[in-house]
């Protein structure tokens, strides 16, 4: 028998608020079962698993209104486990509720990658948009300064002219 078996209190094997679950699904409901035991209350009694670490997989009876003010019935349906199969499903049950709560973890680590990629995705066409003002500004860009070199070289070219033409003018 590991350590796991001894060290799992009551808390733990109800698991955390909302998921006190068997760790594995019931096979049959718990009032699918023939002959009918009946509680103190006059109704039919449940017939449930235990997962606790001293009866770890052994079926109870008890009354279906036992949480909701009904009778206290209870009783085993069967007899205790040997020591060994007790200590192998306390095992068997704390691996399977790690595992769903490693499950649990990587879909909500999966949800948050998601939802950064998401964030992510919008920056970057965000970014793209960006890109494509800032190429739209320098193309204007390009196109003013061949205007202007066009309009230097006209105004040069007229300079040189009127050079010349003074030059003529004052000989």
């Amino acid at each position: 028998m590991s350590s796991s078996s001894s060290s799992v209190t009551r808390s733990a094997w109800w698991g955390e608020p909302g998921q006190r679950k068997s760790p594995i699904p019931y096979r049959n409901g718990p009032f699918e079962y023939w002959p009918d035991v009946m509680c103190q209350c006059g109704r039919k009694a449940g017939l449930w698993i235990s997962w606790s670490d001293d009866n770890p997989g052994r079926r109870y009876m008890s009354c279906s209104r036992r949480g909701e003010g009904g009778c206290q019935f209870f009783g085993w349906y069967e007899a205790p486990c040997d020591v060994f199969v007790r200590g192998l499903l306390v095992d068997l049950r704390d691996a399977v509720w790690n595992l769903k709560r490693e499950n649990k973890n990587l879909k909500d680590a999966l949800g948050d990658g998601g939802m950064k990629l998401e964030q992510e995705k919008k920056k970057g066409e965000a970014l793209k948009i960006r890109v494509a003002e800032m190429q739209a500004n320098a193309e204007a860009v390009v196109i003013r300064m061949k205007r202007f070199e066009r309009e230097r070289f006209f105004l040069s070219v007229v300079c040189v002219g009127l050079l010349i033409a003074l030059f003529f003018f004052m000989k």
